[in-house]
Parts: C-alpha cells; structure tokens; sequence
C-alpha cells in the first residue's frame, strides 16, 4: 500500500527531469524539498527524452526519484498528463466532440501511457491525477479538452486501472482563475463533464459494477486575488466561493454525503507584487485550506521560479539558503510545522525547530499510536526528538503513567524501534542506552521463544528469562 501522507499540504517540485532526462537537481537533493517540511509532492511523469514509458531507463529514472523522496517520508502525488505520452501537444484533436480516428487514437495511447505508470509505481504512489487543466483554452478560444473527451478519458483510465491496482485516481484538474471578463471557477465544465459521461459514455454502468463514477476525487487549481490591491481577506473569502461552486456540481452528481473531497494540487502567487505579498498570500491560503473539510490535499505552487515566472519559493538562480524568498520561503515552513497532521498529535516524530522524522511517526503509528503509546514527555532529553549517541529519540508516557517507553533512530537508518517494558528500563538505566556497549536497536521489543520480551542491538540482545525459586523444606 502506497504511503499516505500526514497532512493535506503538498509542494509543485518543478520539472523532475532535465531534457535528456537526468534527475533534477532539487530531486537528486531531496533535502531541500523535505527542509521545507511539505507532506507530500506533486510529481509530474515526464516522458522525454523517451519514447515509451516502457522502457527501462524512464522507469528507472522515476524508481530512484520517487525512492529518494518516500526515504524522508515524503509522499508523492502523481500527475499523469499528456507530457506523459510521446505526443504531449496532440493538437486541437480534442476541442469538439466529434469522434474521430486520431482523437480516438491519442486518447487509447494516453490510456496506455497511463496504465503503464500505475502499473509499475501504484504500490508508491499515493494519487494519480489525470490531463492537466483540460479547461485552459490552451492557445485557442475554447477549452483545450471538450467535456465529452474528459469523460471518455476518465472512464477509459479507471476501466484500465481501477479493478486491478485500485489506486486513487483524481480527475484532470480544472483550472479557476479571475479573468478580466470575471470569475471563471471551473464548475460548469465540471458539470459538463458527468452529464457527458452519464449520456454519453455509461458512467452510471460504471458506477453500478464498480460503485463510483469514474474518479475518486476533483482535481482543481485555483489561481485568484493576483492584483496587488488583492488582500488576504480576499483569498479567504474567494476560495470558499469558488469551492462552494465546485461542491455544489460533486453533490450534484455524487449526493450531500460523498465521501470524495476536491484536490487543489496547484494554487499560489508570483513575487511580482512583492516577497511580503506572496508570503501574505501563502499564509492566507494555507490557514483557510487547513480548515476546509472539503479540501484533501493542497499543492503550493511551486518550489523554484522558472523562466519568466516567479511563483517558486526559491528563485531561479538556485537552491541554496542565499537563493530562498526568505519570507515567502519561511512562512509556508513554520506554517506547515504548526498546522495539525490527520492521524497524529502534535509534536509526535517533530524536535524543537520543528523538523519532521518520519520514521519515528511511522513507528509511533505502527505501534498504535496516541491510544497505545500516549504522548511525548521530558525523560530527561526534552519532550521533542532530540539527539542521543548516534541518533535521535522521543519518550513517552500513556495518560495513566503506567507505560512509559521511547522511539529510538540511528543516524542515517530509515526505520525506528520502540523500546519499552523491562527491555526499555534494563537498556537505559543499566547498559548506558546507545552510549554503552550495546548501540541502537536493530529491531522493536517482540516476544521470544520462551513467549518472553526481547530486542536485538548492535552490540547484543536483552532478553527476559523466569526466575524459579525453589522453597526448601525444615530439616
């Protein structure tokens, strides 16, 4: 099962690769997107410079990209486009509904596309989204995509991949932005594209033999209050509007209790108004999404400016700490510290500054989490992750103070083990913890032969034995 994230606020990282197809530099380092404490990145398959994403090379490419980034708990959210077939401009091929051999051609070799990717990345990967903004007018004076295409698309990737890998597969994102002719917030070609689909391509048989129309969330991006007389007040009040519009199409279709939910996986501001803007911008984004029940996932756009765009929050000169948008750069930072995760408490897995350790997350959520566990406490190292030996640790203590235990993570290990019980109290109070002969752990605490606790270190093993006393009679 693909690793979810523990939030719903993610980062654009740019382009992956470069044009002969290495690594970008931001993803041979992922230090620097996980320094910036995103959840989760939105990664785009790029096909170039190869021909079919086939082949090995292209998949290798992307298992070392997506691999590095999992290694420092940083999920990924796949958009699946057309970049990711060999003809990533297909034309106005898909402008009307009228069905034809090469619109019929593109849409069966993007499904392939398609299918190949879930079919090697799905146990990595957390969400595919599909087409790119098919709304943008894309050059012409109409949507770049018909509805009747986007239906057809959608139904044709979830018949191929659905049944089989059962992935989460989010519709193409639709693109809402002010115009200077007003709003456009997306929804009536949302709501074009179900009647499509419910007229024209079976969707109700769909939803009937597989129990959902075929998406399982909404993708959108939201591109608003650019101006510079825009306020934050102005971006609060324009996502609810524009999301109340989007909402009110998915109950439409999906009813008031829809367990779908809509997924922002693009919004932001260019510095061009100013750093202090953007940074005001951000925060205002960030602090409304949080709250909104509605929004699963949210993607700042983006990690670096690119050509003539300024949106990154670094500019495009590099990525060390003298090329950070200091405001904007650490407003997103220390917001993303302090906004609640879903499924922890906070400060569990965070130390003082607020980095993130997944794998101490990880374990503590393995483990059973606040019910089994409880909360962080002062053991005497402080109550965040900090530093012991060659690693870093948190302590905890249950409500009643009954248990106590701690979750211990060698230096350059991706994994943590919990300690706890006569394990926990013999390792630390006797053998000097990871400063005596007996290191880090190599495994959590787990019941031996004799049904007894145990743990392996690197330097030995603690093991429970019964003590038999034998009662000698009088003479």
């Amino acid at each position: 099962m693909a690793f979810k994230p523990l939030g719903k606020f993610g980062l654009d990282v740019n382009e992956p690769t470069t044009a002969n197809g290495s690594p970008a530099v931001q993803l041979e380092k992922p230090e620097i997107i996980s320094h910036t404490q995103a959840y989760f990145v939105r990664l785009n398959f790029i096909l170039r410079p190869w021909n079919d994403p086939n082949d090995p090379a292209f998949l290798a490419t992307y298992d070392r990209i997506i691999d590095n980034l999992l290694e420092r708990g940083i999920a990924i959210y796949a958009l699946v486009g057309s970049q990711a077939t060999p003809t990533p401009d297909m034309g106005d091929i898909l402008r009307e509904p009228t069905p034809s051999t090469t619109a019929e051609e593109w849409v069966n070799l993007y499904v392939r596309c398609f299918k190949t990717i879930v079919e090697h990345f799905s146990d990595r990967v957390w969400i595919f989204e599909s087409f790119n903004e098919p709304n943008d007018w894309h050059g012409g004076n109409k949507p770049w995509v018909h509805p009747y295409w986007m239906a057809r698309i959608l139904k044709e990737i979830y018949l191929a991949v659905k049944p089989r890998f059962g992935v989460t597969l989010v519709s193409g994102p639709l693109l809402a932005h002010d115009l200077p002719t007003g709003p456009d917030d997306g929804s009536r070609y949302l709501d074009a594209i179900y009647k499509s689909g419910i007229d024209m391509h079976r969707w109700e048989e769909i939803k009937k033999d597989l129990g959902s129309y075929p998406l399982d969330g909404i993708g959108y991006h939201l591109y608003v209050c650019a101006s510079p007389q825009s306020t934050p007040d102005c971006v609060r009040t324009t996502f609810k509007k524009y999301l109340d519009a989007i909402w009110k199409v998915v109950v439409k279709y999906e009813g008031e209790n829809t367990g779908k939910g809509i997924y922002i996986s693009e919004f932001g501001w260019p510095s061009d108004n100013g750093e202090e803007f953007q940074a005001a911008m951000i925060r205002a984004a960030l602090e409304y999404l949080a709250g909104d029940q509605r929004v699963k996932a949210a993607v700042l756009f983006c990690l670096q400016d690119f050509a003539d765009k300024s949106y990154g929050l670094y500019k495009s000169l590099g990525f060390e700490p003298a090329h950070r948008k200091t405001k904007p750069y650490w407003v997103f930072r220390s917001l993303l510290t302090r906004l609640p995760m879903d499924e922890i408490p906070a400060g569990v897995g965070r130390d003082k500054e607020g980095t993130l350790y997944w794998p101490i997350v990880e374990c503590y959520l393995r483990h059973g989490g606040k019910e089994a566990i409880g909360l962080p406490f002062d053991n005497g190292g402080g109550v965040p992750v900090h530093r012991w030996g060659d690693g870093w640790v948190q302590d905890f203590r249950t409500p009643s103070g009954r248990r106590e235990s701690i979750i211990m993570l060698k230096r350059g290990e991706k994994r943590a083990y919990l300690l706890y019980g006569p394990i926990r109290d013999e390792y630390i109070y006797r053998q000097g913890g990871p400063l005596g002969p007996l290191g880090y752990p190599i495994t959590d605490v787990y019941l031996d032969e004799w049904g007894l606790p145990a743990c392996k270190f690197e330097g030995g093993e603690i093991a429970c034995r019964p003590i038999v006393t034998l009662k000698r009679g009088s003479a």
